[in-house]
This record gives structure tokens, C-alpha cells and sequence, in this order.
């Protein structure tokens, strides 16, 4: 039975190479020499092919030496890549020309191989479309260093070129110094040829001799190159030119670096004709996206057809994302939140543009129901209350987010004053199941408000809140105003009319950790140019806020059980405020299965510790077009690209460098994805998300001017609950007093004494949700 053909290992294999930027001299001559001392001498052949487009580089081998060729030029021409050509693509040339060596006794030495090898090119680009010129060199034996013959050649020569060529004189010193030259290095028996195809012969001539001209710049004294006539069939078979009886020429290894019209190029050297743009430089991914991967980009890199990506645990050690507007940033943050959301995982987007649309017209069926979207110009606003806490939470630590979250944002504008009175505010508030933001100014400017909220605290805390709260209280009015001023400016911007819709509701419908228990997708669109900027970093440092210590509680529960979770933060610079250190809680999030992704624009935007951390805890990273600076900065401590590779890409093409099996890999370049398609309804989404999580804003603001204007029947069920035969026994408020207490009765007396307030006798019971001021004017003055 006859063997295949794909089966051969002697048919012969093309690939094409494409050359790394800048190609030394060094480096080809390094990679000829290691071809020329390989014992099992493969034949190889070389060329350059030429056309209206470029000039493309190919080799040809047998199939069963094809990897190793492969394997030699990427590894000796770092940076060098190999494909597959196939070799269909490989067309005859029409006719063809040789090019000899005028001796084989003297070295060709280029005296500038760079400007040699921009001369041969420029000859080569010199086609015309339909036209193609082809530069073919076929390395046969190898021939081994050895030092010139010390006899004569009189009696050495072979009585075939005494015959042909007459009995040679004796050489020269330096005439043997040359030849030891020449001598000492590897070299081939190779075939130069040079074959065109054109219309008509005298543009074929036209060509060839363009060619010819420019590999003559490589002369050396007492050498040439000569023009002989050869056959076109050897050539498009690649096959080897015998001379003088069988012996074909030979060529060092050097000689033939001048003629095969390799881009030999310095770091510094201006573009050479018929070649690809030097940057941005092609990189291959040492390992491509497997199944289950996220999807970064398609792989750009000649011969590299598969993707960038990385898996969702790998995506734990957060992603950083850095280009200017219009490169493609937030189409990346699209493909990888739609692939995300595929995947049934706990998504949150934070971003001021339009990202948040995009996802809405992108929800899966399945996932439409998950969907919260926390909008704050919403009709019916979804709110959270970052006072609640979590089940079984302490109120401690909810009070010291909340206070970490103010000091993230104002960091040293929130003076010592100001940071004790907020503390002290914040704890009155936690401990409290009903409490919301919209309470603190009441807390620090209304009397009454303040002592049915504080007295509970002072009862649990004389030693920290009891003194605190009785040095507040001693305070005259104006003094209190001047205490308190600093701090009001702080907080009167989360209570502006959009922010307390969504941030002060005292029992809102959604809670920030079903994202992660329930793998809910939270959606927040910041709109910058609506809200204003203030606003919305507010907003953004609550919802961070809550989140992060969301992420902290997952520590009770077993890693295995702990779902991944994806939040994406466009121009993080503008909204990430955590209210911790950056870098300990990237660290502690990777743990907790929750991965940053994070976007910006340029490095500088970032404050220094920021950028510090990002640096050193987000171990993905996703490049776009840079600027110089930046380009700079992510070139250094690296070989494999240059600033001008960062600053030459396109749009949607990025370098990125990312995370595989816990392993950094190298550099690799690609091309996003296109978003997938529209698949659902922004409006229905927003809808369904409203109708389980939003509350109407009226009802929100009734239920804040309850605060204000308290119902009547609250202030008569509580004086019925204080009747000794109808209180029960276990008093659920926290804050009631049972007013046949004598001593407790006293406190209430006491307490009443505020400017404008009741006699000391006057012994109505006050309303313990701090509504005594509007309870004064509904009574009048009533007696008890």
C-alpha cells in the first residue's frame, strides 16, 4: 500500500518566519552557524518572496526536520515566529538567474551589512502588482572550519582545474590570510539563484538586474558576485545547481547572511522596505485559552489562532486595565461582565458612561430576574441602608465601615473633632434596627431627637458614649453649630434629595450581599453629568463600602462554598474608596473570591499609593494604546517590548499579561472581541429590577418625614404599652421606659429641660423615635 503523501517525512515542508525587530547581524549569522554544524546536514531553502504587498520570508525542509528548524529560529532569533505556508501559496517564478562567487578563495564581506541588506530590499519592493522577484538560497552540505592548505596549490590542485583553469600561482601572505578567513568559519555548499515573474521578459530583465545590482553592494577586494543563466524548474522545486564536475560552491556562514535579504536591522534603524510596521511587535501567548476560560482577546501574533484568557480563579487576583477613551476599554468590560453573567456568576459594574446600557441590552433569559439596578434618578429607586448591618452583625462593625467609608472620602479634611463626633454618631445610629443616614443630622442638631436616640447608648456605655453625649448636651446652641459645623458640610451631600432616596432608606428591599449569596448582578450607573461628580463618588464610595465588608463576612464561610464574584470599576481613580488599605484588601478579596477589575485611563491619575497597589495586587494586566509616559513605565524591567510597541497599537489591539494556574505569563498581543449581540430589553430589565427592589419615591420621602412628623397613633400606642397592665414583660424597644419606674420617671423629667421644651413637672411620655419636638405642638400643653 503506498503511504500518503501527508505521510512522507521526505516531502518537502514550507514555513513562513517572520523575522524579529531589530534582526542583528549577530543574530542571523549566530542561527546560519548553528544550522551549518547540524550533523544531519537537512537541505534547507531560504527565501525571500516578494510582491506589490511586502516581501514575505519561507523555508522549505523535509517534513521530518521541520519542527527542529522551527524550533532553532524561534529560540536562537528571539522573538522570531514560524507558521505554517502552504505551499500552494507558493507560485513559479518565469525565469531565473544565478549568482556566483568570482572565487571561493576570498571572503564576501559586506562593509556595512545593514545598508547591504536595505539595498536588496529596496530591489526586491521594486515589483509592481501581479509582478513577483524571489531571492532563493539552498544550503546543501555542510562544510566544517579548517585553516588554509599550507602547500602550493600547484600541488594540491586537482588535474581537472589545472585543466580548466591552468596551473595556479603560488598565493600571497595575504592572499592566504584571506583564505584562512574564509576558511575558518562554518559554511554550505549552497545554490544562490534569483527568479521573477512579469509580463514581458525585458520587466523580468528589468527586475533581475535591479536585484543583482543590489546584492553586488556586499563586493569585497578580489570577490564578486556574478550573473549566470539557470534553469526555472530547479529553482520552483528547489533544487541544488551543481558546478565544476559536482562540486558546488561554498559559502561561510557569513557570506550567506549577505545575500539571502534577511531584514538586518539595528535598534535604532529607520523601517526597511517590504516590512511589516516594527511596532507594535507581534507576541504569541506561551499558552492559549482552554475551555472555561474567560475570553480576553483573539491572539494576533502570526500562526497563533487561538485566544487570550484566563480562568475565574485566576481572575481573583484582579485585572488592571489601562488605555485612553476610544480604545476599547469598556467593549472588553462588556465581553467579559456578558461572559460572567453566562456563567451564573455574582456580577457588579460600577461605571460613570455607558456601560451599565450596554449590559442591560445583554442579559441572558436566565438571568433577567437577577438583575438590580441601582439608579439613583430611578422613579423607584432600589436603595441599600448602610446602617443595617447584616444578621447577626455587630452594630461595632457597622459603625466603623461607615466611619472608615467618610474618612476614604475626606481622609484628613475630617478633623480630630469631627471624626469623634462622627464615630459616636455612627455607633448611636447602629445600634438601632431602624436607623438610616438621614437620622445623623437629627442626631447632631435637633435636642430631642438626640436625647430619646442617646439614651440607650449612655445607658450601655457610661464610660465612652455617656460622657460624650453629656459634654454634647452641655453645649450651648451656638456652640453645638460650631462643633458640629466641619462634619455637616461632610454629610449634608449624602443627604441631597437623589442620594437619601437610595442611601437612606430605613428598610430597603435589597440587601448588597445577595450578590454574594445569591449571585445577584448589581448594576450602578453613576451618570456623572446628571448627578455631578460629588454625587456620584459619594454613591460609589457607599456601595464599595458596603460591598467590601460584604467580602469580609464570606471569612465564616468555607473557601469551597464561597462563589466567585466579578466587580468591574470603570475610572477607578474616581470611585474606588475603600474604607481600608488598598493593597491589604486586594489581597484579602483574592482569598474571599471576589476579583477587581479595574479601568482607567493613564497612571498618573491614580494616587501614589493607589497606584502602588494596583501595581503590586492586580497580577492581570490588560494594555491598550499608551501614551509615552505610560508606554515607558510598562516597558521597563522587561526585553520583550519597547515604549514604541505600547504607544503603536491600534484600537481594541492590547498587550496583555496574564494570570494562568497561579503563574504570571509573558507578554502575549491581541485583538478584543466584538460585544456579543443585543438579547433582551434595557427598559423590561429595569422594570423587573424596580418591581422587586424599588420603593416609590414618595413613599421614601413620607417615610423620612415621619422622622419629622411622627403618626399620632405611635405616641398613643406607646403610652398604652407603658400601662403596667398592658406592658409586657420583655419590652422589645430598647429604648422604652417603663414610666412607673421612679427613677426612670425622673430621667424622662430631666430630660424634657431643652430650650422652648415642657416645665420640669410636666411628665408626658416622650417619643423614644425622636420625634418630641412635632409631639410638643400636636399636644399643646396638655396636662398628663
Amino acid at each position: 500500500m503506498t503511504e500518503a503523501p501527508s505521510a512522507d517525512p521526505t516531502r518537502i515542508i514550507w514555513q513562513q518566519v517572520f523575522w524579529q525587530v531589530p534582526f542583528l547581524e549577530s543574530s542571523a549569522v549566530a542561527l546560519l552557524r548553528h544550522l551549518a554544524a547540524q550533523r544531519h546536514a537537512p537541505r534547507l531553502i531560504l527565501e525571500a518572496r516578494a510582491d506589490s504587498v511586502g516581501v514575505q520570508y519561507v523555508i522549505g525542509s523535509q517534513a521530518r526536520h521541520a519542527s527542529s528548524v522551527r524550533r532553532a529560529i524561534e529560540q536562537l532569533a528571539t522573538g522570531s515566529i514560524v507558521t505554517s505556508y502552504p505551499a500552494d501559496e507558493r507560485e513559479d517564478v518565469d525565469t531565473v538567474r544565478a549568482i556566483r562567487l568570482s572565487t571561493d578563495r576570498r571572503p564576501l564581506v559586506a562593509f556595512d551589512p545593514a545598508a547591504s541588506a536595505r539595498s536588496v530590499l529596496t530591489a526586491l519592493t521594486a515589483v509592481a502588482p501581479r509582478e513577483e522577484l524571489v531571492l532563493q538560497v539552498v544550503l546543501a552540505e555542510r562544510r566544517t572550519p579548517r585553516p588554509a592548505p599550507p602547500a602550493p596549490p600547484s600541488t594540491t590542485q586537482s588535474t581537472a582545474g589545472k585543466l580548466f583553469r591552468g596551473i595556479d600561482r603560488a598565493p600571497s601572505s595575504e592572499e592566504r590570510a584571506a583564505l584562512g578567513v574564509k576558511l575558518a568559519q562554518h559554511a554550505f555548499a549552497a545554490t544562490v539563484r534569483i527568479g521573477a515573474t512579469a509580463t514581458t521578459a525585458e520587466r523580468r530583465r528589468t527586475l533581475l538586474l535591479g536585484v543583482a545590482s543590489a546584492l553586488g553592494t556586499a563586493d569585497a577586494p578580489g570577490v564578486s558576485l556574478t550573473v549566470g543563466t539557470a534553469k526555472a524548474e530547479k529553482f520552483n522545486r528547489g533544487e541544488t545547481t551543481a558546478w565544476w564536475l559536482g562540486r558546488a560552491q561554498t559559502w561561510n556562514v557569513a557570506e550567506v547572511s549577505h545575500v539571502l535579504g534577511w531584514p538586518i536591522t539595528g535598534p535604532h534603524d529607520p523601517p526597511l522596505p517590504g516590512q511589516p510596521a516594527q511596532h507594535p511587535r507581534p507576541l504569541r501567548p506561551a499558552r492559549f485559552a482552554e475551555d472555561g476560560d474567560r475570553i480576553v482577546a483573539d491572539a494576533t501574533a502570526p500562526g497563533a489562532s487561538g485566544q487570550l484568557g484566563y480562568g475565574i480563579t485566576d481572575a481573583m487576583r484582579h485585572t488592571w486595565m489601562l488605555g485612553p477613551n476610544g480604545v476599547g476599554k469598556s467593549a472588553l468590560m462588556l465581553s467579559l461582565i456578558c461572559q460572567d453573567m453566562a456563567a451564573g456568576r455574582g456580577v457588579v459594574v460600577i461605571e460613570p458612561k455607558d456601560l451599565v446600557s450596554d449590559v442591560l441590552a445583554r442579559i441572558p433569559t436566565e438571568r433577567r430576574d437577577d438583575v438590580v439596578v441601582l439608579d439613583p434618578l430611578d422613579p423607584e429607586p432600589v436603595g441599600i441602608n448602610p446602617l443595617a448591618g447584616s444578621r447577626g452583625q455587630r452594630w461595632q462593625v457597622t459603625a466603623d465601615t461607615l466611619y472608615g467609608m467618610f474618612r476614604a472620602l475626606y481622609g484628613d479634611g475630617l478633623g480630630p473633632r469631627s471624626a469623634d463626633i462622627l464615630r459616636n454618631a455612627l455607633e448611636v445610629l447602629a445600634r438601632r434596627d431602624d436607623a438610616s443616614l438621614v437620622m445623623l443630622p437629627l442626631l447632631l442638631s435637633n435636642p430631642g431627637v438626640r436625647r430619646s436616640l442617646t439614651q440607650h447608648a449612655m445607658r450601655d456605655d457610661p464610660f465612652a458614649a455617656g460622657p460624650f453625649w453629656s459634654w454634647f448636651d452641655s453645649l450651648s446652641p451656638d456652640a453645638a453649630a460650631r462643633v458640629v459645623g466641619p462634619l455637616s458640610n461632610k454629610v449634608r451631600p449624602l443627604l441631597s434629595p437623589t442620594l437619601r432616596a437610595v442611601l437612606s432608606q430605613r428598610r430597603p428591599r435589597f440587601n448588597v450581599r445577595e450578590v454574594l449569596s445569591d449571585r445577584k448582578i448589581l448594576l450602578v450607573p453613576l451618570h456623572a453629568g446628571t448627578l455631578g461628580p460629588e454625587n456620584a463618588q459619594l454613591l460609589a464610595a457607599v456601595v464599595i463600602g458596603e460591598l467590601w465588608q460584604a467580602i469580609r463576612e464570606r471569612v465564616t464561610i468555607p473557601e469551597a462554598e464561597r462563589a466567585p464574584v466579578s466587580i468591574y470599576i470603570d475610572e477607578v481613580q474616581d470611585y474606588l474608596r475603600l474604607p481600608t488599605d488598598l493593597a491589604d484588601a486586594l489581597a484579602t478579596a483574592r482569598s474571599l473570591k471576589a476579583g477587581f477589575h479595574l479601568a482607567h485611563q493613564f497612571r498618573t491619575q491614580l494616587p501614589p499609593a493607589m497606584l502602588a497597589a494596583v501595581e503590586a495586587n492586580a497580577r492581570s494586566r490588560i494594555v491598550f494604546q499608551l501614551g509615552a509616559t505610560d508606554a515607558r513605565a510598562m516597558a521597563a524591567g522587561q526585553s520583550l517590548l519597547a515604549p514604541e510597541d505600547f504607544s503603536a497599537l491600534g484600537k481594541y489591539e492590547i498587550y496583555a499579561q496574564l494570570v494562568r494556574d497561579n503563574s504570571v505569563q509573558p507578554w502575549a498581543s491581541g485583538r478584543t472581541m466584538p460585544p456579543p449581540p443585543r438579547c433582551s430589553d434595557p427598559d423590561d430589565i429595569r422594570a423587573r429590577s424596580r418591581s422587586r427592589y424599588g420603593q416609590p419615591l414618595s413613599d421614601i420621602e413620607a417615610g423620612f418625614a415621619e422622622l419629622l412628623n411622627p403618626p399620632s397613633e405611635r405616641v398613643s400606642n406607646r403610652r398604652r404599652r407603658s400601662h403596667p397592665e398592658t406592658a409586657s414583660d420583655a419590652d422589645p424597644n430598647p429604648d422604652h421606659v417603663d414610666d412607673h419606674d421612679d427613677a426612670a420617671r425622673s430621667r424622662r423629667i430631666r430630660m424634657r429641660r431643652a430650650p422652648g421644651g415642657r416645665p420640669d413637672g410636666d411628665t408626658r411620655a416622650d417619643d423614644v423615635d425622636g420625634d418630641a419636638p412635632s409631639s410638643r405642638s400636636r399636644r399643646g400643653g396638655t396636662s398628663s
